[in-house]
């Protein structure tokens, strides 16, 4: 067993080289925008360009409106035409600072659905080297869903990665920027979320996003909690070590994100779908970018105006594309279908947190990412468990067993999950993991509304609610909602 553990961790160490960053020196193309009229965007500028090691010549002020929201004319006349005649030649990355606005307002009255005239400024941006017959409608995007890096890709050489570093504080500017480069280093390490909504029809598109990425992320050995509920994910709920949010469709932040208490793991990457999640950026409580940054992720995506959803980012595209190991900047895009249209990518463009895979601390996610790359190509999942148990037993660590219990639950194997939850529990020492071991095999139990079931799960939950370890926990409030929810 030692010797199998010690294969396992020069493998970790042995990925970490195979996949450092290459190839592309994108800080060479980037150029930075700031507002100088914008109390701090200079600095922020200067900031970045200090940490990312970009040339003080690459940074380019603009004297624009401080307002999120400008007119047509506004935008071409302080933010287009400058750029059109300023922009260095070589740029491929705009990187648009706090105090640079986001949105260009519509102009025409009643337009036809997709031939809107509002944009955001950095989808505009994007296509500002290109031409463009109309500003009606978004343009195709000819880096969408390409499998090269964006270097490599000469069809979209004349379009530009367009991204910002905004949020409602310039801190929490700086603590995106800190957070990417830091975390880079090692690779993002930590749990996904997947807030599916069970919608149908002509939005059943956007469900298979969030499927799809839940099978990218198993794919690549990230444990992954997906929610099966309508409802946004309930306030309150455990989410640990939450590196990867995708969800939708509810127009502000609400349930377990909007929880002030909650955190994302550090350089997590966030987004919720919604027509308006950027319709405010600089903010902590509206929409859903200002929010989530505000919790701790490094990076989201949003849309300033009404976007549709087939013109969205798509997510199983952009999380493929992520965890290859692209930039931030360069997974987005290849995402997004059009230009010209409603998006912006908030984060530093050239963060690339799946590029490296250094053994470093957070060892379980690592071991586990390890194992589940060796069985990538068996049948079934069964020689995969066995060797994540043998290395739970010999690093004595519940956590391995607890990510085993979210494999089976995707694998619609309920009993499975809960006899691993209950091996998990029986191991943990700290209150706080025994209680979520019971919430989550509480949410087993409930999924298939057998009164059975319902009948143990309040049991476990009455137990729960009885023991003295709990009572301090937060999660106590949730645990009495879910008590009372089954009748007791």
């Amino acid at each position: 067993m030692i010797r199998r553990m010690l294969h396992v961790l020069l493998l970790i160490a042995a990925s970490a080289t195979a996949q450092t960053p290459s190839e592309w020196q994108a800080t060479a193309v980037t150029t930075i925008v700031f507002n100088a009229d914008f109390p701090e965007s200079e600095s922020l500028a200067k900031y970045y360009a200090e940490r990312r090691g970009i040339a003080d010549e690459r940074l380019m002020p603009l004297h624009c409106s401080q307002e999120e929201a400008i007119t047509r004319e506004a935008f071409n006349k302080t933010i287009r035409d400058p750029l059109s005649t300023k922009l260095p030649s070589n740029t491929a990355v705009v990187v648009l600072m706090r105090g640079v606005p986001a949105m260009i307002i519509r102009q025409k009255e009643n337009p036809k659905p997709s031939m809107e005239d509002e944009a955001s400024v950095d989808s505009e941006l994007a296509c500002l080297r290109m031409e463009v017959p109309t500003l009606d409608g978004p343009v195709p995007n000819p880096y969408y869903q390409r499998k090269s890096r964006f270097a490599a890709t000469p069809p979209a050489s004349r379009m530009l990665l367009v991204a910002r570093l905004d949020a409602a504080s310039p801190d929490t500017v700086k603590r995106m920027i800190d957070d990417a480069i830091e975390v880079e280093k090692t690779g993002l390490r930590g749990r996904a979320v997947i807030d599916l909504a069970l919608k149908q029809g002509p939005y059943q598109e956007g469900e298979e996003w969030l499927r799809r990425s839940v099978q990218t992320y198993r794919s690549h050995g990230i444990p992954t909690y997906a929610d099966r509920y309508e409802q946004v994910i309930r306030d309150g709920w455990p989410l640990p070590d939450t590196a990867l949010y995708f969800g939708w469709y509810v127009d502000t932040v609400a349930g377990a994100l909007k929880n002030p208490a909650f955190r994302f793991k550090r350089g997590a990457v966030a987004c919720h779908l919604h027509s308006y999640s950027a319709g405010v950026i600089r903010t902590t409580t509206k929409n859903w970018v200002g929010p989530l940054l505000d919790r701790g992720a490094a990076a989201t995506m949003g849309n300033v105006w009404e976007p549709y959803l087939s013109l969205t980012v798509h997510f199983d595209t952009f999380n493929e594309r992520l965890l290859a190991g692209d930039t931030l900047i360069e997974a987005a895009w290849c995402a997004t279908p059009g230009l010209s249209w409603m998006n912006v990518v908030m984060g530093d463009p050239l963060y690339r947190p799946f590029a490296a895979s250094a053994l470093g601390v957070d060892r379980d996610y690592a071991i586990y990412k390890a194992i589940v790359a060796q069985h990538s190509g068996d049948p079934d999942s069964r020689a995969l468990k066995r060797e994540v148990l043998e290395a739970a037993q010999t690093r004595q660590s519940p956590q391995l067993i607890e990510f085993l219990s979210l494999l089976s639950s995707q694998e619609s194997k309920p009993a499975e999950a809960i006899n691993l939850l209950q091996h998990a529990r029986s191991l943990y020492e700290k209150p706080e993991d025994r209680l979520r071991t019971i919430v989550y095999e509480v949410e087993l139990l409930r999924r298939d509304r057998d009164k059975d079931k319902d009948r143990a799960a309040l049991k476990l939950l009455k137990s729960a609610a009885a023991d003295a370890a709990f009572q301090k926990l937060p999660e106590m409030n949730l645990v009495h909602q879910l008590v009372a929810e089954l009748g007791g």
